[in-house]
């Protein structure tokens, strides 16, 4: 198995285990975890007071919201937070910066370095795919880029804040609010139904003033599974799926989608709708990284970032 998907599933089971174990031993679901418990930095982005209306309160009911599954992708999400002034990425602010980057693992006595010098730049409101063969090291790219994994080397900076001065509850706090994850493999948990694994990421962090439970009905809705919400991973289809994990990835209002390899496992009709579901995300100003080994699924991208070998070997718009 590559040395990515072995630490994608690491870092997947080291996400998720914690809530499952709660739910396994009974613990009241409704329960969440008080911001007061995490410490987060004064004046970041992690903060949960906010002037937008939208975190504030309930959200706004449009008259565009889907409410069947006769046009499932037709969603508006509404300019979020995330729109700045700049409507161009080429004058937008960065809000990720990978700088001389180095990943190695340790296996037994045997060290295996997987990136080297990784630099590079993501702006905000950008959609960026990063491309590469399997065992790439894209993945691990990923993995860093959303807060799994610590690099060996080199500094990760997000709106400024440099993952090497974090402790470990601010970095879990920054990626619960500010990052949403979506993979191939779905990562729903069979004994929860879609509603509840919607709303699974609330019982670790969530946003003050905002109700987790409409919030994830009103995020199916708009996926057009309005009518699933008690069907559990197993009664879903494949895309059904899917729209689950990207519910569940938006639940926490974040700036930033991570996608890793998200049609993999769907027909190229359903991929097709969950890619131009990304495009809209990102019209709504949400900054979108996609890790892919398909050429024409990157083409749905802003620019294309190739990986192999553990270097970026390319880097185009």
């Amino acid at each position: 198995m590559p040395i990515d998907k072995v630490t994608e599933n690491y870092h997947i089971c080291q996400c998720a285990s914690g809530l499952i174990n709660l739910k396994n031993r009974g613990v009241d679901m409704e329960t969440k975890i008080s911001t007061e418990d995490v410490s987060a930095p004064g004046d970041s982005i992690l903060e949960t007071g906010t002037e937008n209306s939208r975190l504030e309160g309930e959200l706004p009911l449009r008259e565009d919201h889907i409410t069947s599954n006769k046009e499932p992708f037709k969603c508006e999400l509404g300019r979020s937070r995330y729109s700045q002034s700049n409507e161009t990425n080429g004058t937008a602010i960065p809000v990720i910066e990978v700088i001389d980057v180095k990943k190695s693992y340790v296996l037994g006595d045997l060290e295996v370095p997987v990136l080297h010098n990784i630099n590079l730049e993501i702006r905000e409101g950008e959609f960026l795919a990063i491309m590469g063969p399997s065992g790439s090291g894209k993945s691990t790219l990923m993995n860093l880029i959303g807060f799994l994994d610590r690099p060996t080397e080199g500094r990760i900076i997000i709106k400024g804040l440099d993952i090497n001065k974090l402790s470990d509850k601010e970095v879990a706090r920054l990626r619960g609010l500010e990052i949403g994850f979506i993979f191939q493999t779905f990562n729903l948990i069979p004994r929860l139904t879609a509603l509840e694994n919607v709303e699974l990421p609330t019982y670790a962090n969530s946003r003050n003033g905002v109700d987790p439970r409409e919030r994830a009905k009103e995020l199916l809705k708009l996926v057009g599974l309005e009518d699933r919400m008690s069907h559990k991973p197993g009664e879903l289809s494949g895309g059904q799926s899917q729209r689950v994990a990207i519910a569940r990835a938006l639940i926490n209002d974040p700036a930033i989608l991570l996608a890793d390899e998200p049609t993999g496992n769907l027909d190229s009709r359903t991929g097709s709708e969950i890619l131009n579901m990304f495009r809209r995300l990102n019209e709504d100003g949400r900054t979108i990284i996609m890790i892919t080994h398909d050429p024409e699924i990157a083409g749905y991208a802003d620019r294309v970032v190739l990986v192999k070998d553990g270097i970026i070997q390319s880097n185009t718009e």
